[in-house]
């Protein structure tokens, strides 16, 4: 199974009031500040651990933006607590945790926006490769 659908898996159960989105986030719902919407985009995609001549794992890393919606009445630091917690008990690293931000792009709402990379090591049949 492709890593970042693992990680939207993850994300959607532990919070499935959020609208997770993989690459890029819908047209309609682009505009839209009242959600709490999630942006997996793939990292980084690396060979490792090599043995038989060849290369048997990957290094996976994803980023996830999160773009808190005006109705988000949660704690944000234990939200994000959370879901740390929940990615790491399905084997991913926190490797990266930048500080929260305002996006300046929006004139009416600005929503707080965080960033994250994680990174999990996976076998090639992990992955779904049985060649």
């Amino acid at each position: 199974m492709q890593p970042i659908t693992l990680v939207k898996q993850t994300i959607n159960q532990a919070f499935p009031d959020f609208k997770v989105y993989v690459d890029s986030i819908d047209a309609e719902d682009i505009d839209d500040v009242q959600s709490t919407q999630v942006l997996l985009t793939e990292s980084n995609m690396d060979n490792t651990h090599h043995g038989d001549g060849t290369f048997n794992s990957l290094s996976v890393s994803v980023d996830i933006q999160i773009f808190y919606g005006e109705d988000f009445d949660k704690d944000i630091t234990v939200s994000e607590i959370q879901l740390m917690k929940e990615l790491e008990s399905e084997g991913w690293t926190i490797v990266d945790s930048q500080p929260h931000y305002l996006d300046i792009s929006q004139t009416d709402v600005q929503q707080t926006i965080k960033n994250l990379t994680i990174n999990k090591i996976m076998t090639l049949e992990e992955i779904g490769y049985t060649g």
